[in-house]
């Protein structure tokens, strides 16, 4: 232990020894809280290679030590655990709760005294509501097992958490929401992920432009269509502050889900502009990739239209080594897909885009469409 550190643990000891029932019982938070950083491992002084408990008992003597772990196990089961809504409000003017600290370094200590056995722990479900917001708020070094313990085993709490969170921070206008991101993007929330998607959806309107169609895409496989296609006319009829990105997403969903109702809407709105036909295009291309887990019926007129309203944007040069740029491929995968369509109504749509003048540009690619049409008759 250096001189430095000697002498803080010193300073420390002389601060606290008077006030040992204050800190046992959970009343001193602002000593509790810098203890509960140390354990979390958030002083880069201090070293990482260090247990929790390590970090800790550098700072402190023994008697000092059984003082602060009834300081956390108090504040733990104390009455008034901050709860989502106070956590989002707190998180939206940029301030951060001492108590939030102290709850996750004491509960991942309760679970390291239980040998690691979550479900004698994990019981109380006020507590774990806050526990899920205040992890996403005051992010740390700790693995967290029993946030992947909630997930697995209690997914609609940890949805109903964050949900009540999420439109604390909506309700002030602030469009960060922490934790929206993993869940959106990581395998193992998928159990979260189908009950949030269309609460969120429905009640949070200013979602991040690289983040909702990602949560329309996870949508399209697990929220019924219907709900699905109420929402996005809910947010259609209310379109003022959507962004040109926003409104393809919903616009490109609400004509996914109802192509007749929706067609010349969306075609009208895309028009001439490039700046909206290529997020449509990333946006139906990864949907119609997964149009079998999403229960999504594509047909061939509903193939053609978009190629009609997108195509025309994006010339279909080659570079020096006559490959194609990827928005272009993206446009050949749609041909290829045509193709797939032989019946009557695939031969039909192929004739539909040939008549189209500006289609010609993309010639080449009805050909093929046509000749595997032929291939599989």
């Amino acid at each position: 232990m250096s001189q430095d550190f000697k002498q803080a643990r010193f300073s420390t000891h002389e601060k606290l020894v008077g006030k040992l029932k204050s800190l046992s019982h959970g009343d001193d938070i602002k000593s509790l809280a810098s203890f509960a950083k140390a354990y979390l491992g958030m002083y880069l002084d201090i070293d990482s290679e260090l247990s929790p408990v390590e970090r800790v008992s550098l700072l402190v003597d023994e008697d000092i030590l059984d003082s602060i772990w009834a300081g956390f196990d108090a504040v733990l089961h104390g009455e008034d655990i901050l709860s989502p809504e106070e956590i989002g409000r707190l998180f939206v003017k940029d301030e951060r709760s001492s108590q939030g600290y102290i709850v996750l370094a004491a509960i991942d200590k309760v679970i390291a005294d239980h040998s690691g056995k979550l479900e004698e722990v994990l019981t109380e479900d006020r507590l774990l509501e806050s526990l899920v917001c205040f992890h996403y708020v005051d992010r740390n070094d700790l693995k967290n097992q029993w946030l992947d313990h909630l997930v697995q085993h209690r997914p609609q709490l940890v949805s109903s958490a964050l949900l009540r969170f999420w439109q604390s921070i909506s309700a002030s206008g602030v469009e960060r929401y922490p934790g929206f991101r993993e869940i959106l993007q990581k395998a193992e929330f998928s159990s979260v992920l189908k009950n949030i998607a269309l609460p969120v959806l429905k009640n949070i309107p200013h979602l991040n432009r690289k983040l909702l169609p990602v949560l329309l895409q996870s949508a399209f496989q697990y929220v019924p269509h219907r709900d699905l296609f109420q929402a996005c006319q809910f947010r259609l009829a209310d379109d003022a502050d959507m962004s040109v990105r926003q409104h393809v997403y919903w616009l490109g969903s609400a004509y996914l889900l109802a192509p007749v109702e929706y067609e010349a809407v969306l075609f009208d709105y895309v028009g001439r502009t490039r700046e909206k036909a290529l997020p449509l295009l990333n946006f139906v291309e990864q949907i119609i990739k997964n149009r079998k887990d999403c229960q999504l019926e594509v047909s061939a007129n509903m193939l053609a239209s978009l190629l009609y309203m997108i195509a025309p944007k994006f010339r279909p040069g080659r570079d020096r080594f006559g490959r194609l740029d990827d928005n272009v491929l993206k446009i050949v995968w749609l041909f290829n897909l045509l193709g797939q369509y032989a019946d009557a109504d695939g031969r039909q749509a192929i004739l539909r885009l040939r008549k189209i003048r500006v289609m010609r540009l993309y010639s080449e690619f009805l050909d093929m469409a046509e000749q595997t049409q032929l291939d599989l008759r």
